[in-house]
């Protein structure tokens, strides 16, 4: 009898208020992606996964952005259970070019300015588990 070996599947945090968008996106990509989503809807319980988490990935909504911004500056700092080069993607409605060029002195493999397509946004989720 063969035993086959067990895969774990990536962990990506999804940082996103929105209910439904969050929910959908979290479903198509554990179901295409073969990705795992820890999903929160708030900056605070993200940075709590971060402290006591290992994972793959991250996701954020940067909403206002000073949280999301504050959030992402400790990861980078090191001061999260979490890789400082961890994969990052940024969504926003909208943001102006100064907040543009703060976050990207963050380093985040992607920006994408909302509304995208749920397909761009799982393509996003194949790159940042695949770069980790």
């Amino acid at each position: 009898m063969e035993i086959s070996p067990v895969v774990k599947r990536k962990q990506l945090l999804l940082v996103e208020p929105q209910s439904l968008f969050r929910r959908t996106l979290a479903t198509v990509a554990r179901q295409i992606a073969a990705v795992d989503i820890i999903e929160t809807s708030s900056h605070e319980s993200a940075r709590e996964v971060l402290e006591k988490r290992y994972i793959d990935g991250l996701m954020l909504n940067i909403g206002d952005g000073l949280d999301s911004l504050a959030m992402l500056q400790a990861l980078r700092h090191g001061q999260t259970r979490n890789s400082r080069n961890l994969p990052v993607a940024l969504m926003a409605e909208a943001v102006d070019p100064a907040t543009i060029e703060l976050f990207k002195s963050m380093h985040p493999q992607r920006i994408m300015l909302m509304p995208f397509k749920v397909k761009t946004a799982l393509e996003v989720v194949t790159a940042l588990a695949g770069d980790s």
